[in-house]
């Protein structure tokens, strides 16, 4: 028993040095919708609360709204990702190299706090 307990556990260590998970890349299309409802959290938190948000109040935000649009059969892509999605989205919507007009429609404020860009117009439709 003591030598079988040994063996797994040093199959286990092996097996967890060697593992990778598997990643399912998301479509160019999927990775736009998340930017988008990043970009409107950011834009959301400036216009109503007049204040910078976090990267968990982006993270909520994003949630609610895929539930939402899930409900209303209006979400067109498969389960909600979850916080390490929204989180690269959140990068890449800071990111001018994702826009046409290279731009990019938020900035950081500081580490994790986000606000529109100033020199994308606030009020131009993200």
């Amino acid at each position: 028993m003591l030598q079988q307990d040994l063996l797994s556990r040093s199959s286990v260590t092996e097996k967890l040095s060697t593992w990778r998970p598997q990643v399912i890349p998301l479509q160019e299309n999927e990775s736009e919708a998340y930017r988008k409802l990043v970009c409107e959290a950011v834009f959301n938190y400036w216009k109503f609360k007049h204040r910078p948000c976090s990267l968990v109040e982006i993270f909520e935000f994003v949630t609610a709204k895929v539930e939402a649009l899930r409900k209303l059969d209006e979400w067109p892509f498969k389960a909600y990702r979850g916080r390490r999605t929204v989180d690269r989205r959140v990068n890449e919507a800071s990111s001018p190299q994702f826009y046409a007009d290279n731009i990019a429609r938020i900035v950081a404020v500081t580490a994790g706090i986000y606000q529109p860009n100033p020199q994308y117009s606030v009020e131009a439709s993200v």
